[in-house]
């Protein structure tokens, strides 16, 4: 279960400059990759780190359900809620992992 602490510390500015960054991330199935596509600011959040969005770039298969996925940061070992939001145009699926 993702806590609080679970993603304390991670702040916009861990992703900011990491569009088109690939991400590993664990599952049942094995590692896969998810792409950095969009970090947007949510400026109206009360998150003492401040609260952020990100949108990732998946392939078309496997569609991943909507869960915990542990992401390896800079070495370290994150916790992140991601779910599937959409379609991507030249093909794949669209991840979102909010931080409100």
């Amino acid at each position: 279960m993702m806590t609080a602490d679970a993603v304390r510390g991670l702040t916009l500015g861990d992703f900011e400059g990491r569009i088109g960054t690939g991400f590993a991330i664990e599952t049942e199935l094995g590692t896969h990759t998810l792409e950095l596509a969009v970090v947007e600011p949510m400026p109206q959040s009360t998150r003492p780190e401040g609260g952020f969005r990100l949108e990732f770039a998946g392939p078309p298969e496997p569609r991943l359900p909507q869960s915990i996925y542990r992401f390896v940061i800079d070495g370290a070992a994150h916790d992140i809620f991601i779910v599937a939001i959409g379609y991507r145009p030249e093909g794949g699926i669209r991840y979102e992992a909010v931080f409100f």
